[in-house]
């Protein structure tokens, strides 16, 4: 029983799995280097995301959230895709608790 369970669970994991886009993950690799660039260490990051920006061909948003050295980091990455990648905007920046009135 226990074979067939661990090949039933495999099996709805592959199918329910989308494939990771190879030219998101080239985005999300590059802009972590940016990150990695401006904090001067290697983290990895504790929540990264990357998405085609809508009707800008090559043209893809990476952000996420790293920790810094005094709490959390928010960054963001625009990047365009072409022989080379090439870095149109990049933010780093901690946020900030929004005080209720």
């Amino acid at each position: 029983m226990l074979p067939s369970l661990l090949l039933t669970a495999s099996l709805l994991v592959s199918t329910d799995a989308p494939a990771p886009d190879p030219v998101a993950k080239e985005a999300v690799a590059v802009c972590q280097q940016f990150v990695q660039v401006r904090l001067g260490k290697m983290e990895v990051p504790e929540e990264i995301a990357a998405r085609s920006v809508p009707k800008r061909v090559g043209e893809w948003l990476v952000d996420g959230k790293i920790k810094g050295p005094e709490g959390p980091l928010l960054f963001a990455c625009l990047l365009k895709q072409g022989a080379r990648w090439e870095l149109l905007n990049f933010s780093l920046w901690a946020p900030q608790e929004i005080n209720s009135a």
